[in-house]
């Protein structure tokens, strides 16, 4: 089992494409190609955390999350009524649910938020911040110990957690 980042999918959402410079014909491509590239890397057995941006609507949600392997937690962004409309009605799939919007996964050393922070719980113990914000101006930055886990910085695709924090303790 390995854990997986990812976040800013924003399945569903047309003005995506535009927004993000993403190289996609339409939308309903670049849901399609965003759960394929998910798939291509994450198993059945492995955990993602989502932060911030799933799916645009709830029924492009839910077909997502239908198709979508591993076990999936989301910390909400500012886009995520979809998932919230979801919950509300009993209809998220197993395996699959709304967490904190600030979790912290002590074993890898990292606090994980939608929201970029100045200031983060265990910063002066060396803990990373992964983050969801897509803004290119909130781009990783080794020497903070941000890590931008929005897809658009990463080639469509959950990356693996412990191998990012490694890449960066290496600077």
């Amino acid at each position: 089992m390995a854990i997986y980042v990812t976040a800013n999918m924003q399945l569903g959402r047309p003005s995506a494409i535009k927004k993000y410079s993403r190289d996609y014909p339409n939308v309903d491509e670049m849901t399609k190609k965003m759960i394929d590239k998910w798939n291509e890397v994450v198993t059945k057995d492995d955990v993602v955390y989502h932060i911030g941006n799933f799916a645009w609507d709830p029924k492009t949600a839910q077909e997502a999350l239908l198709r979508l392997n591993g076990q999936i937690y989301f910390i909400t962004g500012e886009h995520d009524q979809a998932l919230e409309t979801l919950e509300t009605k009993g209809m998220l799939r197993a395996r699959t649910q709304i967490v904190d919007d600030i979790v912290e996964l002590k074993d890898q050393g990292v606090i994980l938020s939608y929201w970029p922070m100045k200031v983060w719980p265990n910063k002066s113990k060396k803990y990373y911040s992964v983050i969801g914000y897509p803004l290119k101006k909130y781009k990783s930055d080794p020497k903070e110990r941000v890590i931008n886990a929005a897809t658009d910085f990463w080639s469509n695709k959950p990356q693996n957690l412990v191998k990012l924090v490694e890449i960066f303790a290496d600077f």
